[in-house]
């Protein structure tokens, strides 16, 4: 857990940088007489176009899910960017481990998504994007990709002491690795509960993601026969919160696949290798959040397994 956190504080204060660095450029504010630059060309958009800036849900405290719940104007633009970097043992590899052999991209890359988001309430919002990657960014980019768009509805709530969020969502797949599988399309719901344990700096937390996927064709070969019909994934983890904006976190990834070629049996469920992060996540502003982590396999924690990650969101408008 030392070497975590002393891995966070290095990163962390990488990102500071990075994030002021990104604020100037995204939010470059208009020049007064009074010297006053702070916001002044966000507040400027906002009043031509007309978006109404909804109110702060105070039931919502915890750092990730506000970033994570976007922009709080009518109208805005949210960017979910991730590194999913090389093994710590083998830094000039330009893979990350994949264990079971899924089918998929497993090139290091940065990665993510970009949408437009209109927001219905304090609460919720509807969103349009596609995903987005760059392969292999450390040993010089081999593609760009453009790939996947979505649409999802997202909500937000508390109810007692556990706040939440839920995502329902649609994809049009593109991306060249499942379409070659006879992969078309899909649906999701992702749903993300926070508690805060008493009064300490403690809580526990629970991510749950499931996905249904639709193909033109039946399996070709065994890699596509072992492809999912859908997938379940839960994420429980357990943080620990310095303050309001900067918390220390550990987490497994326990995730079961239903294989195609399981001759329409719709209830076997595979067992992926389980994986684990520790990480921590600071967030600069409300709009602004950056986690990096180290994720690795517990059935063979090993330097060549273990990879160097980091996952971004931030708003603009």
């Amino acid at each position: 857990m030392k070497k975590g956190l002393v891995f966070c504080a290095i990163l962390g204060l990488s990102a500071h940088a990075v994030a002021q660095t990104s604020t100037t450029t995204l939010s470059a504010p208009s020049v007064e007489a009074s010297g006053s630059t702070t916001g002044t060309s966000t507040t400027s958009v906002n009043s031509v176009i007309g978006n109404k800036q909804f109110e702060e849900d105070k039931n919502i405290t915890d750092a990730s899910l506000k970033a994570n719940g976007g922009s709080l104007s009518r109208y805005s633009l949210k960017f979910n960017l991730s590194f999913s970097g090389p093994p710590v043992g083998d830094l000039s590899n330009k893979m990350q481990p994949n264990p079971d052999g899924s089918i998929g991209t497993y090139e290091t890359a940065i990665g993510g998504s970009i949408s437009a988001r209109y927001r219905l309430d304090s609460i919720s919002a509807v969103n349009l994007g596609t995903g987005v990657s760059a392969l292999t960014p450390v040993q010089g980019v081999k593609r760009y990709d453009v790939k996947n768009p979505f649409v999802s509805y997202d909500i937000s709530q508390r109810v007692f002491d556990t706040q939440m969020r839920h995502i329902f969502g649609a994809t049009l797949v593109t991306n060249p690795d499942w379409r070659a599988a006879g992969e078309t399309s899909g649906v999701s719901y992702d749903n993300y509960l926070v508690h805060n344990i008493g009064t300490t700096k403690f809580a526990a937390e629970l991510d749950t993601s499931f996905a249904y996927y639709f193909y033109e064709r039946g399996p070709q070969t065994t890699r596509e026969s072992n492809s999912g019909l859908y997938t379940l994934a839960f994420y429980p983890q357990m943080k620990y919160n310095f303050t309001d904006r900067f918390n220390a976190y550990s987490s497994l990834a326990i995730a079961f696949i239903n294989p195609r070629g399981m001759d329409n049996n719709r209830t076997a469920l595979w067992n992926r290798t389980l994986s684990q992060r520790i990480g921590c996540g600071y967030a600069f502003t409300r709009d602004i959040y950056f986690a990096p982590y180290l994720n690795f396999y517990p059935k063979s924690a090993e330097m060549d397994s273990t990879t160097i990650n980091f996952s971004t969101t931030f708003s603009i408008l």
